[in-house]
């Protein structure tokens, strides 16, 4: 089993919708996936209950949640951890027992910097346990930018943790799918957000299974 927790203080920057389309994404792969909905909005819970099927199991959570985990060990192959905005205490508990933690960042000067207070967390939380790969993710971004490049190293340079190759984009198939509780990948797989989708995937699970 392996958990990977979507984290960042700041609020906006995708993260649920990255857990809902990665979750869906693994579901569809024939993955045990779970999301740990921790976010006291419940916008994964609210997406999900949308769908017909039990593609991806799905609880809310708000406390203990490094304990809950251990519940699943050998029947679930995936946990996802969508974590709440300015809820440090939720967020160190779900970093702590993570094996892969992805912090989305918007594509703007103001959210590179707001993002220290979710790197000192994470790194305290890497002196308790120091196999925690932690990686940023560009989130909700205009493609192909100079500006996304050029903030990406900003990142890199700032904070000394890699980016993931894969990037989010500001996609208006990410929300359409939504509304019917589907990922891009079911919503409409010629759509380069379902591209996007697979792209992280693939790049998540060759960091987890390495």
């Amino acid at each position: 089993m392996k958990i990977i927790t979507l984290a960042n203080q700041k609020g906006g920057c995708g993260k649920s919708t990255i857990a809902i389309n990665l979750a869906i994404h693994l579901g569809l792969k024939n993955k045990k996936t779970l999301i740990f909905d921790t976010d006291p909005q419940g916008s994964c819970i609210e997406t999900l209950k949308r769908r017909s099927d039990n593609l991806v199991e799905i609880i809310p959570i708000f406390s203990d949640i490094h304990r809950e985990v251990q519940k699943y060990e050998g029947r679930i192959d995936y946990i996802i951890i969508d974590t709440p905005p300015h809820d440090g205490e939720t967020m160190a508990s779900a970093v702590i027992c993570s094996d892969l933690v992805i912090i989305p960042v918007q594509d703007s000067p103001l959210d590179v910097r707001s993002t220290k207070t979710t790197v000192d967390l994470v790194n305290e939380a890497r002196q308790v346990n120091p196999t925690i790969k932690v990686y940023f993710l560009l989130s909700r971004i205009q493609p192909k930018t100079i500006l996304a490049r050029e903030l990406a190293e900003l990142l890199r340079q700032t904070y000394g943790f890699d980016i993931l190759k894969a990037e989010i984009a500001n996609r208006v198939a990410y929300k359409y799918a939504m509304i019917y509780g589907q990922g891009v990948s079911e919503f409409d797989k010629r759509d380069a957000a379902a591209d996007e989708v697979d792209s992280l995937s693939a790049e998540i699970m060759k960091i987890v299974n390495h």
